[in-house]
C-alpha cells in the first residue's frame, strides 16, 4: 500500500459560485454555424470554388468561412494559403482496389503495385472496412430480386397448369375441402420462401467465389496501374496495349524456342561422347633392352652428326681466311694508289 501525501488525491474546497464544468472539459471545437445574412446561392458558389480550384471538401470550406466570421471575400482570399487534408481513398482508388482484389485476392504486396501511393497498413485497414460492406445489398436490389423471384414463380406455375390442365365441374365442388386446401397452402408458401432465400444466398456465394476464381490471373501475372488507366481511357489505347503485349509474348516465345533448340543440340553432342577426340592406343610393347641393330643405328647417327660438325667448322675457317685475304689485297691497292 502506498502511503503518504504524494499518493493522496487533492480535494479542492467547495465553491458554490463556480460552474459545474470548466471550459477545458469541452474538447470539441465549433467548425460551422449558419448565418442568416448569407444567401444560399453565394454559399453554394463559394463551396464550388473551394472544391474545384483548391481541393477543399464541404466541411473544410465551411470551417474556413466560419473562421473568417462568414466573410466570403476574406475566405476566398485565404483559401490558397492552406493545403487541405486530402481524402485518403478517392473513388478511383476504391475501384482500383476492388479490381486488384478480384485479381490477386489477399496478396497486398501485389495490390500495392496497382496502388503505389498506399502503404500495406492502409491497404489492410481499408480491406477490413470494405469487407464489412461489400456483401450488403441495398433495399432496391432486394425488392427487385423479390419481384424477379415472384415473376419466375408465377411463370413456373402457369407452365405447370398448362402441362396438367384440370377441368373444374360443379359436381366436383366440395365446400368442405376448399378451406383445407388454403390452410395447407400457407405453410407451403412459407417453406418455399425460406428455401428460395437459402438457395439464393447459396447461389450468390457460389457466384461470388466462382467469379473470383475465374478473374484471378495465373501466378506471376499482374497488371500495372498505367495499363489499367490506358485500357479504360479509350478502345484504341486498349488495342495498342494489347498489341504490344502480344508482340512481347511472341518475342518471348521465340526466345524460348531458340533456347530449346540450343539445349537439344548440346544434349545430342553430350550423348555422342568424346570417343572421336581420344588418342589412339599404342599396341606395341616398349622394351628397355637395346638390340644389335638399334646399337649400330645409334653409332651411325653419332658419326653423321660429328661429320656434319667438322664440315661446318671447315667452311667457317675457309670463309674467314678468304675474307682476310680480300681485306689485305684492298689495303695494298690503296697504299699503291697513294704513292
Amino acid at each position: 500500500m502506498r502511503v503518504g501525501s504524494d499518493y493522496q488525491v487533492y480535494i479542492p474546497e467547495f465553491d458554490p459560485g463556480s460552474t459545474k464544468y470548466s471550459d477545458k472539459d469541452s474538447g470539441g471545437m465549433l467548425v460551422w454555424s449558419p448565418y442568416h445574412t448569407i444567401v444560399d446561392s453565394k454559399l453554394d458558389e463559394y463551396i464550388a470554388i473551394a472544391k474545384e480550384k483548391h481541393g477543399y471538401n464541404v466541411e473544410q470550406a465551411l470551417g474556413m468561412l466560419f473562421w473568417h466570421k462568414h466573410n466570403i471575400e476574406k475566405s476566398l482570399a485565404d483559401l490558397p494559403n492552406f493545403t487541405p487534408f486530402p481524402d485518403e481513398w478517392t473513388v478511383e482508388d476504391k475501384v482500383l482496389f476492388e479490381q486488384a482484389f478480384s485479381f490477386h485476392g489477399k496478396s497486398f504486396h501485389r495490390i500495392q503495385q496497382m496502388l503505389p501511393d498506399k502503404s500495406i497498413s492502409s491497404l489492410v485497414k481499408y480491406y477490413y472496412s470494405w469487407k464489412k460492406t461489400r456483401s450488403r445489398t441495398s433495399l432496391m436490389d432486394r425488392q427487385a430480386r423479390k419481384l424477379a423471384n415472384r415473376s419466375n414463380q408465377d411463370e413456373s406455375e402457369e407452365e405447370m397448369e398448362g402441362a396438367n390442365p384440370v377441368e373444374a365441374h360443379d359436381r366436383d365442388y366440395d365446400p368442405t375441402k376448399e378451406p383445407k386446401k388454403e390452410s395447407h397452402a400457407e405453410p407451403q408458401t412459407l417453406s418455399s420462401k425460406i428455401a428460395l432465400g437459402r438457395r439464393e444466398h447459396q447461389t450468390l456465394q457460389h457466384r461470388h467465389h466462382s467469379q473470383r476464381a475465374k478473374c484471378r490471373p495465373p501466378r506471376g501475372m499482374y497488371l500495372t496501374q498505367e495499363d489499367v488507366v490506358a485500357v479504360s481511357c479509350s478502345s484504341s489505347a486498349a488495342n495498342s496495349v494489347l498489341r504490344q503485349l502480344d508482340m512481347e509474348l511472341v518475342s518471348l516465345k521465340r526466345q524460348v524456342q531458340n533456347a530449346k533448340q540450343l539445349n537439344s543440340g548440346l544434349k545430342q553432342k553430350i550423348e555422342d561422347g568424346i570417343d572421336e577426340f581420344r588418342l589412339p592406343e599404342c599396341t606395341q610393347k616398349i622394351n628397355a633392352r637395346w638390340t644389335t641393330d638399334e646399337q649400330l643405328l645409334a653409332v651411325q647417327g653419332k658419326q653423321m652428326v660429328n661429320g656434319m660438325n667438322s664440315a661446318t667448322l671447315f667452311c667457317t675457317k675457309f670463309h674467314s681466311q678468304h675474307v682476310l685475304w680480300t681485306l689485305a689485297s684492298c689495303t695494298l691497292c690503296c697504299t699503291l694508289l697513294l704513292l
